[in-house]
């Protein structure tokens, strides 16, 4: 069972509403990005600001680190895509990457391409070491408020106001499903670390997990306000934060109340840090807030098992002339994005082969099916 709980930080802030906040890759750091045009570095550690950088005296929406740490990014309420030396300050690259706000800013997972959401209904890919070229991706009827890689880099979700989540194919840059079911604006969505779920929220506060292998609803919760972020943890817990403040953890997919804290911030925007142990979020008072999400760590993670099928080899094998199939099971750990095999499933749980994490293995018994007849 895991607890909430808001770590004290700095006192000091932006002039004016964080419209974005990110971890590091490694949750070392978080960067803001605010109304005064200021991007602001902070110590996880201790939540206190290390430096600031003032782009521009207008608003930034939205804020990324590159992988490699090395760069800073800002998009800006007027369409601007920028990118700023972490260390010396000095811009890089300055260019026109929407005609309206950005919204968000996301590398794929091998950092090779990036991907940016924007109010014009939009979503540019690009190509890192080409990125005045992008590749545009329409469809939605309004803003685009967010959008996500899959872990496989392959794929892209978006949600947009238009109420509806979309997933696109990164090589063709088509639309390959829509997923129906809010009535009002998507206002925040997030995937699970093995890409096979979603959860999104919405302005009425209806909050929706779904099966993005199925490409179907899984579940629906009501919740007391605006949903301003959510997200779910390496162990498939679901946190949400409302506008008024109100944070709240839930279980997955039935929905059961785990824990809740009238926490007063406004948030505007957030994010999950790597280990998925602590929250940050934005607030519309300027200020950047740690929330610190406890749990048991001896409690198994769930994670997805993909079927693996492959041929056997040897001298009878060869002999008979007849082919034996063997079955694997590959999976991602939550905890540490490694990925490997298990021969076998287990109804106990299996240590990851990597960090040691206690896993539980399941498997989509459709998808079982399909290989199997296939």
């Amino acid at each position: 069972m895991r607890t909430l709980c808001v770590r004290g930080g700095s006192g000091e802030g932006h002039g004016g509403e964080v419209l974005s906040c990110v971890y590091s890759k490694d949750g070392a750091f978080v960067l803001s990005a605010g109304w005064d045009g200021c991007l602001r570095l902070w110590q996880t550690a201790n939540g206190q600001l290390l430096t600031s950088l003032q782009t521009s005296v207008k608003p930034l929406s939205a804020c990324a680190i590159a992988p490699d740490s090395s760069s800073w990014l800002s998009g800006s309420m007027d369409g601007t895509l920028s990118w700023w030396n972490a260390v010396t300050h000095q811009m890089r690259l300055n260019l026109v990457g929407h005609i309206r706000p950005i919204s968000t800013i996301q590398y794929s997972p091998d950092g090779r391409f990036l991907a940016t959401a924007s109010w014009d209904r939009k979503i540019q890919l690009r190509a890192i070491g080409n990125e005045r070229e992008g590749q545009a991706l329409s469809g939605h009827q309004d803003i685009v408020s967010g959008c996500r890689w899959l872990p496989d880099g392959k794929q892209i979700l978006s949600w947009s106001y238009d109420a509806t989540l979309r997933l696109w194919d990164v090589e063709t840059c088509c639309e390959i499903a829509r997923l129906k079911g809010h009535a009002d604006r998507i206002t925040s969505a997030c995937l699970s670390r093995d890409g096979r779920w979603a959860v999104s929220g919405d302005r009425e506060g209806v909050v929706k997990l779904w099966d993005l292998g199925r490409r179907e609803e899984a579940g629906t919760l009501q919740v007391k306000g605006e949903v301003r972020g959510c997200w779910r943890l390496p162990d498939g817990t679901l946190a949400t934060i409302v506008a008024d403040g109100g944070l709240a953890l839930w279980s997955t997919p039935n929905f059961e109340l785990q824990a809740e804290l009238e926490s007063g911030i406004r948030a505007h925007c957030g994010d999950l840090s790597p280990s998925g142990n602590d929250l940050v979020l934005g607030s519309e008072s300027g200020l950047v807030h740690f929330v610190k999400l406890s749990g048991d760590e001896s409690t198994p993670l769930l994670t997805s098992a993909t079927p693996v099928f492959k041929p056997k080899s040897g001298v009878i094998t060869r002999f008979l002339g007849k082919q034996k199939i063997s079955r694997s099971y590959q999976y991602t750990c939550p905890a540490c994005g490694q990925t490997s095999e298990a021969p076998a499933l287990s109804t106990d749980p299996i240590p990851c082969a990597s960090c040691q994490r206690a896993l539980r293995l399941i498997v989509n018994e459709a998808q079982l099916q399909e290989q199997i007849v296939g």
